[in-house]
């Protein structure tokens, strides 16, 4: 027993998802086999080996299949495994996982019922998108939350009148639809004794219109103190804008920032900031395009030509296990056009993903010249 055990848990095929090429150094791409391709789908979809149905489809030769895979897919998404793209995907894409660490100062009164309530609002918004009829790109402004009495006393909403989280919609209280409203991204996004337009503003950036500005220089510095208690955190950043070492990127991304200043630094909504500067969120995007406040914020990103593509990327890259590459660039288009063409479910992009090639084929990779 003990020789088979030692035998297994060395096995490349126990520690590894192996993937075989006929030609390991031939870069011609060539299809996955069907137990490879049931791998992959179960990985992606429930962070899990697959299941007894879907080896059995595998092993029978038609998991590549266009039917049978949509039907493997959909079968799969209505398990209660799929919670595994709650937990791994959207707590990676949308930060969930950070708010862990998140330590704000005491002032604020952040505590853990605070923390998982936040936690808990994010991963059953986002569940819904899995499991519902929504388009992704309603994630931004999506007229409905969860909340219980804690996280609704902290947000200004009715509340449940229930510790349990409780489906409530948004109606008088646009300003907490969609992303931007939620306390568990505005949290993370904001340093512990004070918001951060450019920790928000590169989310935005990052995570949905994939445009990551470059790092900053080493010797960009910091906030500098505020001085003068008029002054907005807007108008104390306007250093750094004017800067020529530093305006091309905070052009990018302090507008984006500026739109979610009425949120502290937990989220709980304000007209005003400590020191008691009246908050200023309008921004101005470098294309000219203004907008004021969270609700034309999102508007604005809502209406960007790359959101979709964006969304494609971080799904494509999470379902690859690889980041996604500039070969990639047509890929990540089709799959997006396809999945909006079909209603821009999350369904709808997972289904566009597990029939591209990127999913269904792989290749060797080039030995390197020997030096």
């Amino acid at each position: 027993m003990k020789l088979a055990l030692r035998a297994v848990l060395v096995s490349p095929h126990f520690l590894f998802r192996v993937e075989l090429d006929p030609s390991p150094a031939s870069t011609a791409p060539h299809p996955v086999s069907d137990l490879e391709l049931a791998s992959r789908l179960s990985y992606f979809l429930w962070s899990s080996m697959p299941d007894e149905a879907l080896l059995q489809v595998a092993e029978g030769g038609h998991l590549h299949e266009p039917q049978v895979l949509e039907a493997q897919v959909r079968r799969m998404l209505a398990d209660p495994r799929a919670r595994a793209l709650v937990d791994n995907f959207a707590g990676q894409w949308l930060y969930t996982r950070a708010l862990d660490s998140a330590q704000p100062v005491s002032r604020y009164g952040f505590d853990e019922p605070l923390r998982d309530a936040m936690r808990q609002e994010m991963q059953l918004v986002f569940q819904e998108f899995v499991t519902g009829d929504h388009r992704l790109k309603d994630l931004l402004d999506a007229p409905f939350t969860y909340v219980n009495d804690r996280l609704a006393t902290h947000y200004g909403l009715p509340r449940p009148g229930t510790q349990t989280m409780t489906r409530v919609e948004l109606k008088g209280h646009p300003e907490r639809a969609g992303l931007f409203g939620k306390g568990s991204l505005l949290t993370v996004t904001a340093n512990p004794d004070r918001t951060s337009p450019v920790k928000r503003g590169v989310w935005v950036l990052e995570q949905l219109l994939c445009k990551a500005p470059p790092p900053p220089p080493p010797d960009a510095g910091g906030l500098a103190p505020a001085v003068d208690p008029t002054l907005n955190i807007k108008a104390r950043m306007a250093e750094h804008r004017a800067n020529p070492g530093c305006s091309g990127c905070h052009a990018l991304m302090d507008p984006l920032g500026f739109g979610m200043e009425n949120f502290d630094p937990v989220g709980r909504w304000r007209t005003k900031e400590e020191g008691g500067a009246q908050v200023d969120a309008s921004g101005e995007l470098p294309g000219g395009k203004t907008f004021q406040g969270v609700v034309e914020l999102r508007a604005v990103v809502k209406e960007d030509p790359d959101l979709s593509a964006c969304m494609t990327r971080h799904l494509l890259t999470y379902a690859l296990g690889r980041g996604a590459e500039e070969e990639d660039r047509c890929t990540v288009r089709d799959i997006s056009q396809q999945a909006e063409g079909r209603g821009g479910r999350l369904t709808d992009y997972i289904l566009a993903i597990v029939r591209s090639d990127a999913f269904l084929r792989r290749r060797g990779e080039a030995e390197a010249p020997t030096p």
